[in-house]
C-alpha cells in the first residue's frame, strides 16, 4: 500500500514549484511543507539532505527558512534548524544578504497590543518575532552578521511600532542580545 506522500505526489503530474514550497513555510503549514519539500526534491529521503537542499534552494529573496521568519512560522523555523546546517542559521539571501535574523529583527514590533504595559515578559507568544528572535539567538544566529548594506539585525528594528515607546523595541532586541551573550559563555 503506497504511503500517503506517495499518493500525493502521483496524483501531482509535476514538480510543485518553489512558490509553492514558501507558501506553505510562510503558512506554517509543516505538514505540506514537508509533503512539498519531499515532491521537490524527490531524490532525497532522509530530514538533514532535505533541509541542506532546502536552505542552499534560494531564487535570490532567501530560502524557505528566511521566508518562514518573515511570518513568524514557528513550527517551519523549528524544523528546519533541528535538521538544516548550523550555516543556515546566518545564511544570507543572494540579494540584499539579508540573514533570518534580519527578517525577523525587522518585525519584531509586531504583536504587541496597545495599552499592553506587560514588560516583563514580552517574549511570548503574543510577540511571535520577538519570540522567534531569541529562538534564532539561542539556536546560534549571529547578531553581528552583516547584510549588504553593512547592517546588523539590530540596525534594522524600527525605532517606534504600535503601542511602543520610541526606542522601546530596539532596546529590547539589544536586551535579548546581550541575554544570548550571557547564556553561551
Amino acid at each position: 500500500m503506497p504511503s500517503p506522500r506517495d499518493a500525493a505526489a502521483a496524483r501531482r503530474t509535476n514538480k510543485p514549484s518553489f512558490f509553492e514550497v514558501v507558501d506553505a513555510a510562510r503558512a506554517d503549514d509543516l505538514p505540506a511543507f514537508r509533503q512539498l519539500l519531499h515532491e521537490y526534491f524527490p531524490d532525497i529521503d532522509d530530514d538533514k539532505t532535505l533541509m541542506r537542499a532546502c536552505v542552499e534552494e534560494d531564487r535570490g529573496a532567501g530560502c524557505a527558512l528566511h521566508f518562514a521568519c518573515d511570518t513568524a512560522a514557528r513550527r517551519v523555523v523549528g524544523y528546519i534548524l533541528d535538521h538544516a546546517p548550523q550555516s543556515a542559521f546566518n545564511q544570507k539571501a543572494r540579494r540584499g544578504g539579508e540573514t533570518p535574523l534580519h527578517r525577523v529583527a525587522r518585525m519584531c514590533h509586531v504583536g504587541r497590543k496597545c495599552g499592553d504595559d506587560d514588560d516583563e515578559d514580552v517574549v511570548t507568544t503574543k510577540y511571535p518575532y520577538l519570540s522567534l528572535y531569541q529562538e534564532l539567538l539561542r539556536r546560534g544566529a549571529d547578531p553581528d552578521t552583516l547584510d549588504d548594506q553593512k547592517r546588523r539585525p539590530v540596525d534594522v528594528v524600527v525605532n517606534k511600532g504600535f503601542g511602543w515607546s520610541m526606542g522601546d523595541v530596539r532596546r529590547r532586541v539589544e536586551q535579548l542580545q546581550e541575554e544570548g551573550k550571557v547564556v553561551k559563555k
